[in-house]
């Protein structure tokens, strides 16, 4: 139609129509190029509305806090209850034990003896010689906020390390890393390097995320922030022993175990049984 007008007006330009004419060809012109215009805008916000974007977290979360359902200890918690529920019914279900673990949320300006080294304000590990997960609070406020430095993918240009189900993520990873011990999974991995068993923690986190998702629980962006948080953390010194895997790695570790939710396809990094 744009189009379709303009030529009309050109035409009356080159031949002569009268001033009038021109004018109100060129108005209609004008007419049409708007309603394009605003049609364009119309369809870019109906398609920004319709991807789901990680949302801005919350500021007021707190690192330090004693009540409330803003801080991060009870969030930690939330968490770590809900992961043990999936692993709970998923292992029963299948003739296995009950996972048991302890945790230990690491208050802020804390540092704590473990068996596996110091526990400080950047914790978040699991240790198999205590059997405990350890995350400092400061840490996944840290995470929560955005505002987590160092991390090698991250650093590196790959995503970002933010959000709510960014924490969740870490804390199902660690989660994971307890169910390996159970199951005697470490005992099988060949070799000297941690990557196998890192991204199979991702791929159980994954799976715990399947879970939360089929129980309509993830809110708009929040798979993104596990995507994310995964790229972010993701490494690339692939001749140490301490390598987990790079971004493009871990993020297809942990889609590999939410699309879907099956255990069995985490055995692709090492085998279940």
């Amino acid at each position: 139609m744009r189009r379709v007008v303009l030529l009309a007006v050109l035409l009356c330009v080159l031949g002569g129509c009268g001033q009038s004419d021109a004018d109100r060809l060129r108005q209609r012109a004008e007419e049409v190029r708007q309603r394009i215009h605003e049609r364009v805008d119309q369809v870019l916000g109906e398609m920004k509305r319709r991807i789901p974007q990680a949302q801005q977290t919350d500021p007021r979360v707190r690192s330090d806090g004693q009540t409330g359902r803003n801080t991060i200890d009870s969030f930690l918690t939330d968490v770590v209850q809900s992961v043990d529920a999936y692993w709970t019914k998923t292992l029963t279900a299948n003739g296995h034990e009950q996972p048991v673990v302890n945790i230990d949320w690491v208050p802020p300006n804390e540092a704590h003896r473990t068996a596996c080294g110091t526990a400080g304000q950047d914790a978040a590990f699991y240790c198999s010689g205590d059997d405990t997960i350890y995350v400092a609070q400061a840490f996944a406020a840290r995470l929560w906020e955005g505002v987590v430095s160092g991390l090698p993918g991250e650093r590196a240009g790959f995503g970002h390390a933010a959000g709510d189900f960014g924490v969740a993520y870490v804390v199902a990873h660690e989660y994971a890393h307890n169910v390996q011990n159970e199951l005697g999974i470490f005992q099988r991995v060949t070799g000297s390097s941690a990557e196998p068993t890192e991204l199979q923690a991702d791929c159980m986190a994954g799976l715990w995320g399947n879970s939360v998702y089929e129980q309509g629980l993830l809110q708009p962006g929040d798979v993104q922030e596990a995507i994310n948080t995964a790229l972010a953390v993701g490494d690339f010194e692939t001749t140490s022993a301490q390598h987990h895997g790079t971004p493009e790695q871990r993020r297809d570790a942990w889609l590999l175990g939410f699309n879907g939710g099956d255990p069995s396809a985490c055995g692709r990094y090492v085998p279940l049984a």
